[in-house]
């Protein structure tokens, strides 16, 4: 009678879901391989104290021992997964060439993962066998994306969403993007504007002053509360902002619609 622990290596489990933004992240350390496949929405990958984005068609991998830790990066994260348990497990993932954390790996072989949930009902040492033979051909899918790179256009259009969503971040810059999405920061610095006409410095400060315009003249909150609802990190400095830019100092630009009162006290940086 054979069990797991005949095998160096053996699949331990594997399946798909789909995690929503109300959930709890998951957190747990575990002594075997997963292999993640995003399907769709994003997914935010902790490792090492870093943390990175996962969007459809990358793969993150988990070695053996280390702490998993993810939760999904927007409304949801659907992927499919897969673990490799035993003593040589993580030999099948320096043999294809698959490295800890993100990786792209294109088009997810759904079938196969289909194929490896029917097998892994089943512990037969034949099917045990089969169940090897197709988990690593998965992990050879995964590691052919991996050559063929991520296309430049996909982490472009997410750096572009990113500082859509978060130019009010005063801790956002180019710098934080490349980490945020695992690319060298100068190939990100040379590829935006190639992109989209306009660099990622200007790009963030020209949101930061429309924003910082609209607040000014639309509310009544105080210089410091727009400064930092705009992403600028203090009054002082969005006031010299708006000088630049306008030549007159951002009280001059105060609720110019009808109907809005002026806000009462001084502000910081008129």
């Amino acid at each position: 009678m054979f069990t797991r622990s005949d095998f160096p290596a053996y699949i331990r489990s594997a399946g798909h879901f789909k995690l929503y933004e109300i959930d709890s992240p998951s957190c747990k350390k575990a002594d075997f391989c997963e292999l993640f496949w995003c399907l769709e929405g994003k997914g935010c990958f902790e490792l090492d104290g870093q943390h990175f984005l996962v969007h459809p068609g990358d793969v993150w991998y988990y070695p053996k021992g280390s702490l998993h830790s993810f939760h999904p990066a927007g409304n949801f994260f659907h992927y499919r997964w897969f673990t490799i348990a035993g003593r040589q497990a993580s030999v099948l993932f320096e043999i294809t060439g698959i490295p800890p954390g993100l990786s792209f790996g294109g088009n997810c072989p759904e079938e196969l993962f289909g194929k490896l949930e029917l097998l892994i009902r089943q512990s037969t040492r034949a099917k045990r066998l089969e169940q090897m033979s197709v988990g690593f051909e998965i992990l050879c899918r995964a590691a052919s994306g991996i050559r063929q790179k991520r296309p430049v256009n996909d982490y472009l259009l997410e750096a572009r969403n990113i500082i859509d969503h978060d130019f009010a971040n005063p801790e956002l810059n180019i710098q934080r993007l490349a980490d945020i999405l695992h690319v060298n920061r100068v190939q990100l610095s040379r590829g935006f504007p190639r992109q989209f006409g306009v660099s990622i410095s200007t790009y963030l400060r020209n949101l930061r002053l429309k924003k910082g315009m609209e607040l000014l003249r639309r509310t009544n909150l105080s210089i410091e509360d727009i400064a930092k609802a705009a992403g600028y990190g203090s009054a002082n400095y969005f006031g010299k902002v708006i000088i630049a830019a306008t030549g007159q100092n951002p009280s001059c630009h105060r609720n110019e619609l009808p109907g809005l009162r002026k806000s009462q006290g001084k502000d910081p940086a008129a």
